[in-house]
C-alpha cells in the first residue's frame, strides 16, 4: 500500500510540475521570445533612446542649456567682485564668462546641479594662469572665495550639529527597543551634496567603541527603505540589534535626497562619487574605523564595483583589454593609487545580495518587456523611467490592482520575479507595502545603463566611452576583501548562472553553500581568512525574498549576522593607524559654545599628536552618540 501510494504521489508531483511548466511557457517563456523579437523589429526601424542619446525631452535640454548658462553667469560674478574686492581692479565679466566656457569644455571645471563650484587648487591655476593675476593677491582671493561658500573645502567645514537632525524611535512605539536615527550629509568629490542616515540601537553601541560598522546600499529604483518597511519588516533593526553601526545609502535624489532630482546621473555616478563619499565620511568621523558594505540588488553592483574601481587604478597598466583612447577616459574618473590605497583600507568585506553579473533577455518575461522603454520613452519624450507612478497602477487601481496581487500571490506562469509565495503565506499584501515604501522613480540614464546590460547580455558596462565592462575585470578585484554572494535559487532578476563569474575572482579559498533549510547551516564554515569568496544559494528564495520572509529570516539573516560578526572579528583602534578615537578627546574639552569643535581641539593643543583630525569633523554636542 505505502509502495503504491509512493508511486501515486510521484505521478501526481510530476503532472504538477508539468503544468507549471506548461504555464510557463505559455504565459512567459513564449510572450518573451515575441516581446524581444518584435523589440529587434521596430530597433531596426526606429532608433531608441540609447542610440540617440540622453536625454531625448526637449523641454529638459532646454532647462539644462539654461542651467548651464546660469551657472556660468552666477560664477562669473562672484569671482568678478572677489578679483575687483582683492586687487583693486575690474575684469569684464565677459572675458570671465568666455574663460569658464572654456574650462567647462575641458572638463576642468564641472556643472554639479545648478551650479559650478570650485576647489582651492582650480581657482588658484585660474587666478595665476588665465587671468594673469599677480600671487599676493592669491591668499585674498582664496579667503573672500572660501567666505562666499565657492570652494568645496568651504563646504565641507561648514556644517550643522547632527544632533538636531536626529530622530528617537523608542520602544513604547515600536514594540522592540530604543532606537536612534541621526542624519548626515556630505559633498562629492565634485560639489554634489548627498545625504544619509545611520540607526542604532541606543542600548548596544557606546560613541567611540570597536563595534561593526554597516552601510546598507539598496538596488535599483529602490531608496533605502527597503530596508525598513516597518518595526515587523525591518532589517536595519535587526542588524542594529545585534550591536551594529548601520548606515543607510541613499542614491541622489531618492530617499532622504528626494527633492534634488538628477536626470543624468548613472550607476557609474554612484560608483565614482556618491557612495564613496559616504564610504569615506564615516571612515573620517569614526577615526579609522572600516565599514561592511552590504547590497542588494543594485547596491551590490554599486558596492563590489566602487572597490573594483580603486583595484583598476592600482592595476591601471594592466588593462590591456582598452584601447588607447578608453584608458585615457577611465584615467579620468579612477582615483590617484595613492587615495585608491586609501579607499580600499576603509572596506572590511562586501555583502551582496541578489546582485547580477549579466542578464539573460529572454529568460523572463519583464526583460524583454523592459527593453520596451528604449522607445517610449523617446515616442512619450520621458524626463525619467515612472517606476514609481507604474507601482502605484498596479496598487492602487481597483480591478488593476486584484490581478496584480493574484498574478504575486499564485505565481501564474511564474510571472511573480520579486517572491516566491510560499515565503510570505502569512502576508498577502508584502509586495503592495513594499512597493509604496521602497520604490521609486528614477533618472532616465541609470535606467539604460541597465538596459544596456540587458540588451547586450555580457555583463554590466560604464556608459561613458571607455566601454568598460565590470563584469571582465574581477580578476583585479581585491583579494584581500572577502566577498559573500547571496544567490535566490528563484530569482530571475539575478539567477544562480551569475555564480559562473565567481571563478574569475583572485581569492584562495573558494566555497559554495546551497541552503534549503535551517539544517544546512551549520555545514557552513565561515572564517577570518580574508582571501575568501562564498557563494550561497537560498534555495526557493526569490529577489526580495533575500531581504524579508521566511527564507530570509530563517536561512539568509542568521548567515550574514555570523558574516559580520566572523568578518569584524576583534577589529579595535588599537589595531587600526587611528589609536584614538577623536571623540574619546570630548571628555578632556572645556567647552566653549562659541567656538566650533575644530578650533577647541586647537586652542586646546589636543591635535599635536598621533591624532590626525579629519577635515570632516563636525561640530557636535556632547551629547551626541556616534560612530
Amino acid at each position: 500500500m505505502l509502495l503504491k501510494k509512493s508511486g501515486k504521489m510521484k505521478i501526481i508531483e510530476k503532472a504538477i510540475k508539468l503544468k507549471r511548466a506548461a504555464a510557463r511557457m505559455v504565459i512567459n517563456e513564449i510572450p518573451a521570445k515575441i516581446i524581444n523579437a518584435g523589440y529587434n523589429t521596430y530597433s531596426k526601424i526606429y532608433k531608441g533612446q540609447l542610440s540617440l542619446g540622453l536625454p531625448v525631452s526637449r523641454e529638459l535640454i532646454h532647462n539644462q542649456r539654461e542651467l548651464r548658462i546660469n551657472a556660468i553667469g552666477k560664477l562669473a560674478l562672484s569671482l568678478y567682485h572677489i578679483f575687483k574686492h582683492a586687487t583693486g581692479k575690474a575684469i569684464p565679466r565677459d572675458e570671465i564668462k568666455a574663460v569658464l566656457v572654456q574650462e567647462l569644455e575641458k572638463g576642468r571645471i564641472k556643472l554639479t546641479e545648478n551650479v559650478i563650484l570650485l576647489n582651492a587648487k582650480t581657482l588658484t591655476f585660474l587666478t595665476l594662469k588665465r587671468f594673469n593675476i599677480a600671487s599676493s593677491f592669491l591668499k585674498s582671493i582664496l579667503n573672500e572665495a572660501s567666505r562666499r561658500f565657492i570652494l568645496k573645502e568651504a563646504l565641507r567645514q561648514d556644517k550643522q550639529p547632527v544632533y538636531f537632525e536626529s530622530e528617537i524611535n523608542e520602544r513604547e512605539s515600536n514594540g522592540r527597543g530604543d532606537y536612534e536615527t541621526v542624519f548626515y550629509r556630505e559633498f562629492t568629490e565634485e560639489g554634489k551634496e548627498i545625504r544619509f542616515k545611520r540607526l542604532v540601537s541606543m542600548e548596544d553601541v557606546t560613541a567611540g567603541d570597536c563595534k561593526p560598522s554597516v552601510i546598507l546600499v539598496p538596488g535599483f529604483a529602490n531608496n533605502s527603505n527597503c530596508f525598513h518597511l516597518s518595526n515587523r519588516y525591518s532589517m536595519v533593526m535587526d542588524i542594529a540589534d545585534a550591536g551594529v553601526w548601520v548606515y543607510l545609502f541613499d542614491p541622489r535624489g531618492m530617499g532622504v535626497n528626494t527633492g534634488r532630482f538628477d536626470p543624468y546621473y548613472t550607476v557609474d555616478t554612484l560608483i565614482d562619487y556618491d557612495l564613496p563619499a559616504v564610504l569615506k565620511f564615516i571612515y573620517a568621523r569614526s577615526c579609522g574605523k572600516p565599514s561592511i558594505l552590504m547590497g542588494h540588488s543594485m547596491g551590490g553592483v554599486v558596492s563590489e564595483n566602487m572597490v573594483l574601481n580603486w583595484a583598476l587604478r592600482l592595476n591601471y597598466d594592466k588593462l590591456r583589454f582598452l584601447s588607447k583612447d578608453e584608458k585615457k577616459i577611465l584615467n579620468k574618473v579612477l582615483p590617484s593609487k595613492s587615495d585608491a590605497k586609501n579607499n580600499i583600507n576603509m572596506v572590511k568585506s562586501v555583502i551582496s545580495l541578489g546582485s547580477p553579473k549579466f542578464f539573460n533577455k529572454i529568460s523572463h518575461v519583464f526583460f524583454p518587456a523592459a527593453l520596451w522603454l528604449n522607445h517610449i520613452s523617446r515616442i512619450f519624450k520621458f524626463s525619467h523611467l515612472p517606476i514609481q507612478e507604474f507601482s502605484r497602477v498596479v496598487t492602487d487601481l481597483p480591478i488593476i490592482k486584484d490581478i496584480t496581487r493574484a498574478i504575486y500571490n499564485n505565481n501564474i506562469g511564474d510571472l511573480n520575479f520579486l517572491i516566491s509565495p510560499e515565503n510570505h503565506k502569512d502576508d498577502k499584501f508584502f509586495i503592495e507595502r513594499y512597493l509604496k515604501k521602497a520604490m521609486e522613480s528614477i533618472p532616465l540614464g541609470i535606467g539604460f545603463q541597465l538596459l544596456r546590460a540587458i540588451y547586450d547580455g555580457t555583463g554590466f558596462k560604464r556608459m561613458d566611452n571607455s566601454n568598460l565592462n565590470y563584469s571582465d575585470c574581477f580578476s583585479f578585484f581585491p583579494d584581500s576583501i572577502p566577498l559573500f554572494h547571496f544567490w535566490g535559487g528563484k530569482d530571475h532578476l539575478a539567477p544562480v548562472e551569475n555564480m559562473k563569474y565567481s571563478e574569475f575572482y583572485p581569492h584562495k579559498v573558494k566555497k559554495v553553500y546551497r541552503i534549503e533549510s535551517v539544517a544546512d547551516l551549520k555545514n557552513v564554515e565561515i572564517t577570518d581568512e580574508k582571501s575568501q569568496l562564498i557563494d550561497f544559494v537560498i534555495e526557493g528564495a526569490s529577489h526580495i525574498d533575500l531581504l524579508y520572509g521566511k527564507a530570509a529570516t530563517e536561512l539568509v539573516a542568521p548567515l550574514y549576522e555570523q558574516i559580520i560578526e566572523t568578518v569584524w572579528g576583534d577589529w579595535s583602534y588599537e589595531q587600526s593607524s587611528l589609536k584614538k578615537c577623536e571623540y574619546n578627546l570630548l571628555s578632556e574639552l572645556e567647552i566653549n559654545p562659541s567656538l566650533s569643535l575644530r578650533e577647541q581641539f586647537i586652542s586646546q593643543d589636543l591635535v599635536k599628536g598621533s591624532v590626525p583630525l579629519p577635515n570632516t569633523l563636525l561640530p557636535v554636542p556632547l551629547t551626541v552618540t556616534a560612530s
